[in-house]
């Protein structure tokens, strides 16, 4: 996974009192993001901050990376995917968890010191500390969750059976609950190519509100 340099001089201040839990880091092609509260949705710009609840939605070409303001958790989404983006704040940390309805979703996620990052489908959750994945799900025929780094447990939702899944291996959980473990292979990271593309260094500027009324702007680098 590609890592990020952050410019993080807002951090512990900024973090704090803003609502905002995640920014749009990179986007390409058909990608939207239907904000909390909204029943339409607009397009997803670089830079765009998220709030809880926000819904992201790519398109057959689209792609989308964003990041947890806390961590730098990062989270790719591929075409033809759809989740919602779920945090709260305790403290200087933000509790995070995805919602994931269908598609292709690959996350770096730092160690979560001590919380736990829930990954919920139609037909499963998975619960990670911190880890490299790979998820691929579709409602009619189940989800497969892709160890590339660390330790996850998977639960299937329709019976409750779970398991843990360690590198190098694949958790297929599906509609008629069943759940079994198996070595990654080649056609289990099929179409996860993209997940490596590479953001070029860039900066984003963005301004926000926190609860005082001031406005702060945002500077982040990344490369």
């Amino acid at each position: 996974m590609k890592r990020f340099l952050i410019l993080w001089f807002f951090a512990v201040t900024w973090i704090s009192a803003s609502s905002k839990i995640a920014i749009a880091i990179k986007v390409k092609g058909d990608v939207s993001v239907v904000y909390k509260g909204l029943s339409t949705g607009q397009l997803l710009k670089p830079g765009s901050p998220l709030n809880n609840q926000d819904k992201i939605q790519t398109g057959k070409n689209g792609f989308a990376a964003i990041m947890y303001l806390d961590d730098k958790t990062v989270v790719k989404m591929l075409g033809n995917s759809d989740l919602t983006v779920l945090g709260n704040r305790s403290g200087n940390q933000i509790n995070k968890s995805l919602d994931i309805k269908y598609g292709k979703i690959a996350a770096a996620i730092a160690p979560q010191k001590g919380n736990e990052f829930r990954i919920a489908t139609p037909t499963s959750v998975a619960s990670v500390k911190g880890t490299e994945l790979a998820i691929d799900s579709d409602p009619a025929t189940g989800d497969s969750f892709t160890l590339l780094e660390g330790l996850i447990e998977v639960t299937n939702s329709i019976t409750g059976e779970s398991t843990e899944v360690e590198e190098g291996e694949t958790a297929v959980s599906t509609p008629e609950g069943s759940l079994e473990v198996h070595e990654t292979t080649d056609e289990d990271m099929e179409g996860f190519e993209e997940a490596d593309l590479e953001v070029p260094t860039q900066e984003l500027r963005f301004e926000v509100e926190d609860e005082n009324g001031t406005i702060k702007e945002i500077i982040i680098q990344f490369q």
